[in-house]
């Protein structure tokens, strides 16, 4: 970690799944509640301006599953960040409902403005078959698309966020480009192939990389999904992109949260368990 003072930092950790169900393969679903309290415990230690979850905080919706979860949530000292996962809207809970219990208020757009830096969340749960708000007409038709074209991201759990919160969000690049501010985005979905799994990428990932591309503002796409985690620094964009290990996968004893530390021209992370700690520097 560099050693001037961070201008804020935030927890960060990804894919809880908690749910009151025996394992299936490297998925504890049981054990995850002990490893997210280990994570708001270290949370807890650190100065933080709060902390980031990148969705799939429940294997299915139910009240049981979201109550034990908000439970161990209610021990931080410090607010939430919630992204919605594809795992949050099943269930029998509406995308809203759950929004409302996680007292998440915008679900995609511009989440915080601090010091030179924006975070703005991608909802890519809004156009997929686990959404109840749409009729899923549209979601059916992209999902017959990709897989005609034998695109590996044509997967049930998979989607991408609706036009009119692509335009938003540009606008809001635009904006942080405009003003001289760095952006991280937020995303449940993988955007960056080498990132993580073709499998777990957004239906849109490739309209979103060239959106993320021509805004100068973007330093990185940070993401959950892929329970592996993943990480590559784009080549040519300079674009850091991050997928965080699922901490519902960390049945071997070794937990998955990381806080990332901002300064004008970087993020340092520092990982605990599955999350290895790196510095990203940002493009000029």
């Amino acid at each position: 970690m560099p050693s001037p003072r961070p201008l804020f930092s935030l927890g960060i950790f990804s894919d809880v799944q908690y749910a009151d169900r025996e394992n299936l393969g490297k998925c504890h679903y049981r054990q995850s509640l002990q490893y997210l309290a280990e994570a708001i415990e270290c949370f807890n230690r650190n100065d933080l301006l709060a902390v980031v979850n990148l969705g799939d905080i429940v294997d299915s919706n139910e009240s049981p599953h979201l109550d034990a979860v908000l439970c161990v949530l209610g021990d931080s000292v410090h607010p939430f960040i919630h992204i919605l996962g594809n795992h949050d809207l099943a269930g029998p809970l509406g995308r809203q409902e759950v929004a409302s219990r996680l007292g998440i208020t915008n679900i995609a757009g511009e989440r915080l403005r601090r010091d030179g830096w924006r975070l703005i969340a991608i909802d890519s749960t809004e156009v997929s078959v686990a959404s109840a708000d749409l009729d899923g007409i549209q979601a059916k038709h992209d999902l017959a698309q990709l897989r005609r074209r034998g695109d590996p991201s044509g997967q049930h759990w998979n989607g991408r966020a609706g036009n009119s919160q692509m335009r938003q969000i540009e606008r809001q690049l635009v904006q942080a480009n405009n003003s001289g501010d760095r952006v991280l985005v937020l995303n449940h979905m993988v955007a960056n192939q080498k990132s993580g799994s073709l499998r777990h990428q957004c239906w849109n990932y490739s309209d979103l990389l060239q959106m993320l591309d021509r805004n100068p503002s973007v330093a990185a796409h940070f993401n959950g999904h892929d329970h592996d985690g993943g990480f590559i620094t784009d080549e040519q964009s300079g674009i850091h992109y991050l997928t965080l290990p699922a901490i519902c996968d960390s049945g071997a004893g070794l937990g998955a949260h990381a806080i990332a530390h901002f300064f004008k021209d970087s993020i340092a992370l520092e990982g605990w368990g599955r999350v290895t700690s790196r510095i990203l520097v940002c493009r000029n």
